[in-house]
């Protein structure tokens, strides 16, 4: 309305509003002539509403009037381009107006608005919403600053491996854990997160490249898929013609080079045993499997390396080694479980009393942190990686 009166060439400062009641029917001309006629000569002549209209000093007022019944009520808008003073002056004289036609009437001032701090009030709001709109560019630019600055730092530690030359990450060879993907574009996803020990089919759906059946051969491998057709159709390849260890699955519809990092720590610490999923798909082990349990008479090194274990847990040791089980113990040495490396977080979560964890597979660090926070006095394993924090009252004890 305020910006309606600034058309009209008259700009205000205030507005009153005042209810009328009357004690019958009237129409809005007829509320308009009793103020005028009853104010007229009431406040002098600087205040005379027909002046101050012809002047500029007040703009037109308005008045909406509905019918109750045998009564009419409404609401009287003054706009008042004079001073507080004068304004509560007007106000005030249209209070006095009682009759309207020749029906009795109550005036009543509801409130006088300062359009001027209405106006700032608008103009704070729109403020803070350019400032919210400008945060969020900022932020998105931001973010998309990091996100190139990580794409280019994925780009100088990708390379091609093998004679196939499958797109790997640079950390591959060194690394004794390998994370297997189906494409170039999960490769990058994952070295973008920080993980330098991917590799991936290089499109290969029904045969399995030759470097990396070997590769796998070599090291403890994770199968990484989409949750897609595509991803199941990669996983059994991998199931039959390698001696994949573990299954990690992107969640239904999801494809790996689109998963965030929270994503990707969610799939990888919920592993399954590769073995578990061949009996669920009724897929046979390749031929050729990585010699798992192949007793052999203990060399002299060999014996050096259980020294490094504590007596009373080397037997322990030596019932795992070179399998997939792992042994939870109470203070006693007694064995309340014998479970799976993949699903050693999850009954750590579940089980009581354990205090001795034994296994012949990598200790990681969210193994030591859960293991420590369920009262875990020991953990023996193969071997430690990337373990930055060793929390007081855990010993950790590895052939390695």
């Amino acid at each position: 309305m305020a910006d309606n009166l600034r058309k009209d060439g008259f700009h205000h400062k205030y507005i009153a509003k005042l209810e009328v009641i009357v004690n019958g029917v009237v129409e809005t001309s007829d509320v308009i002539g009793a103020i005028f006629g009853q104010l007229e000569g009431l406040l002098g002549p600087e205040l005379e509403l027909k002046e101050l209209q012809r002047t500029g000093k007040i703009g037109r007022i308005n008045i909406r009037m509905r019918r109750e019944g045998d009564k009419s009520r409404g609401i009287v808008e003054l706009y008042s381009g004079l001073d507080k003073v004068r304004t509560a002056l007007l106000a005030a004289a249209m209070e006095t107006v009682d009759k309207v036609g020749p029906y009795p009437a109550k005036f009543r001032l509801i409130r006088i608005l300062d359009d001027r701090e209405e106006r700032r009030n608008d103009i704070a709001k729109r403020a803070a919403e350019i400032l919210r709109k400008w945060s969020v560019e900022r932020e998105d630019s931001f973010r998309k600053l990091i996100e190139f600055v990580q794409r280019e730092s994925a780009k100088s530690n990708f390379i091609l491996y093998g004679e196939e030359e499958l797109p790997a990450t640079r950390g591959i060879e060194d690394a004794e854990e390998i994370i297997v993907v189906e494409g170039r574009a999960d490769v990058i996803n994952l070295l973008k997160y920080g993980y330098d020990n991917v590799i991936a089919m290089g499109g290969a759906v029904e045969k399995v490249p030759k470097s990396l059946i070997k590769l796998i051969s070599e090291k403890e491998a994770i199968a990484f898929v989409d949750g897609d057709r595509g991803g199941e159709m990669v996983l059994r390849t991998l199931l039959e013609q390698t001696d994949i260890d573990y299954v990690a699955r992107a969640p239904e519809g999801k494809v790996v080079e689109e998963m965030t990092a929270k994503e990707i720590r969610k799939a990888l610490s919920s592993l399954i045993p590769a073995d578990d999923v061949r009996r669920e798909l009724g897929i046979s082990p390749p031929k050729e499997e990585k010699p798992l349990a192949i007793q052999k008479v203990r060399t002299t090194e060999e014996d050096e390396k259980l020294s490094r274990i504590p007596e009373m847990l080397r037997e322990y040791y030596l019932m795992v080694k070179d399998t997939d089980k792992v042994l939870l113990m109470d203070d006693d040495l007694h064995i309340l479980k014998e479970i799976s490396v993949g699903d050693l977080l999850n009954e750590l979560n579940d089980s009581r009393g354990v205090r001795y964890i034994v296994y012949d597979r990598i200790v990681t660090q969210r193994i030591v942190d859960k293991a420590y926070e369920v009262g875990v006095r020991a953990i023996v394993g193969g071997i430690a990686k990337d373990i930055v924090r060793r929390p007081t009252g855990i010993s950790i004890y590895t052939t390695q």
